[in-house]
């Protein structure tokens, strides 16, 4: 899609280069310079967009003039080809740019789709609108596709079997004794006689059995019997005195177990959080939409007025759900407005009017405060919620000022459920804008 927008808007009409192709691809080259600094500032996406949705789009714009600079620094001679502020080429390069920059980061793409689910029923299209419904869609797809994975819930969750390798575990270090032979051979001849023959010293006396087995047999055996246990208990006392088992150290092999164990346990429960995260939040704005209770004003938004309760149910969904949420969110806080017994589905507001309640509304003071931490006061073209979040800078509560702040008519009007939707998208967007990128924290106006 991103390479044939400007051919698109070439196609019906909307911009002309005199068939000049070299002129396109200047065009386009400006193009390619905004989408970069797009990547750079995604916080700028929601301002291209509202510029680019707009055919009148003020021509002192800041996104305008920055356009502008961007185009004469790859065509210096562009003003002798257009006459006046060529606005359609501004909106077709920040159409292009956009969509470029969406194709590579879809923090822009949530930007822009929500800013144009918002802005662009308000906006005369006219011949573009076909061009318009076709970049919407094919980003809101790219969109889809990462929203629905971090919303889903496996009908099953498949846990990896353990891979163990069993450490080898050392052997243990004995140390043990001999017997003397000779002591053991003395003992042993005491339980056998009198005395014994030795070779040179003749017959020597054992000082044991006093017994022979031939003369007293009884008496023998029961010498010996005493003897001869004796002896050998002893020998095998002195051995196993002696003896030693060093045990093996197994706490290295025993810590690597506990570890990969630990791990493995770890990593599963993850795989099972992780899993069922979608569940969970589904659980929990159901219990939300039937509470019909505010988490963060700790209020029932039967308390509120009916404006203010839109408002803050737009603002407590957006602290529920992560950045990329599928379109269906939205759909659920319509109905859960629905909800409010104040309500009337029918009954149709002033946006502008619903902007002033809760620039002032005392109940909002939270939703301005997150608000004012995500989108920049409004110098030039952006989200209505810059309007509420900064309702003391300049003129972001002159009526003569609005449309030029937001592209939408003074006099347009919606239903509370779509205000809530409206408000939702712009903190959406917002957030989309600035996740991952550090800026200072601004200060806060009630």
């Amino acid at each position: 899609m991103n390479e044939d927008v400007l051919v698109r808007f070439l196609s019906v009409g909307l911009i002309d280069v005199g068939g000049d192709d070299t002129k396109l691809e200047k065009l386009q080259a400006t193009a390619v310079d905004l989408a970069a600094l797009l990547k750079k500032t995604p916080s700028k996406a929601a301002a291209y967009a509202l510029i680019a949705f707009d055919p009148q789009a003020p021509v002192d714009d800041p996104v305008v003039l920055e356009t502008l600079e961007a185009l004469r620094k790859r065509w210096a001679t562009y003003v002798n080809t257009f006459s006046g502020t060529p606005i359609a080429v501004v909106r077709a390069i920040l159409l292009d740019a956009l969509t470029r920059a969406a194709s590579e980061d879809e923090r822009i793409g949530v930007a822009f789709v929500n800013s144009a689910r918002n802005a662009l029923p308000f906006m005369q299209t006219g011949d573009e609108q076909q061009v318009w419904i076709d970049v919407v869609v094919a980003i809101e797809k790219r969109v889809d596709v990462r929203a629905e994975a971090e919303w889903a819930t496996p009908s099953s969750i498949t846990v990896q079997a353990m891979s163990l390798d069993f450490p080898e575990l050392p052997a243990p270090k004995i140390t043990t004794a001999r017997v003397n032979r000779e002591n053991f051979k003395k003992a042993m001849r005491a339980t056998a006689g009198p005395h014994y023959h030795d070779p040179q010293q003749g017959n020597v006396a054992t000082g044991g059995n006093p017994h022979w087995l031939h003369q007293s047999p009884q008496n023998w055996v029961t010498e010996f019997g005493d003897r001869s246990s004796s002896a050998v208990a002893d020998m095998i006392d002195a051995v196993a005195s002696k003896t030693a088992v060093e045990q093996a150290d197994l706490s290295a092999p025993f810590h690597a177990l506990v570890a990969s164990v630990t791990e493995y346990v770890g990593s599963a429960l993850t795989a099972m959080s992780t899993a069922t995260t979608g569940l969970q939040r589904r659980t929990n704005l159901l219990w939300w939409k039937e509470a019909l209770f505010s988490p963060s004003a700790r209020v029932s938004y039967r308390a509120l007025t009916p404006a203010a309760a839109a408002a803050q149910m737009a603002f407590d969904l957006h602290q529920q759900v992560p950045t990329f949420s599928p379109a269906s969110v939205s759909a659920f806080l319509f109905e859960a407005v629905l909800l409010l017994p104040s309500v009337d589905q029918d009954r149709r507001f002033s946006i502008y009017d619903l902007v002033s309640e809760a620039q002032s509304d005392g109940s909002l003071a939270t939703l301005r405060s997150a608000g004012s931490d995500l989108i920049a006061p409004p110098i030039g073209r952006g989200p209505v919620m810059a309007l509420i979040a900064h309702p003391g800078f300049l003129n972001a509560q002159a009526e003569s000022e609005f449309q030029r702040l937001t592209g939408i008519p003074g006099d347009a009007q919606v239903t509370l459920p779509e205000w809530a939707t409206w408000i939702f998208r712009e903190m959406q967007a917002a957030r989309a804008a600035t996740d991952g990128v550090k800026t200072p924290r601004r200060q806060r106006k009630a």
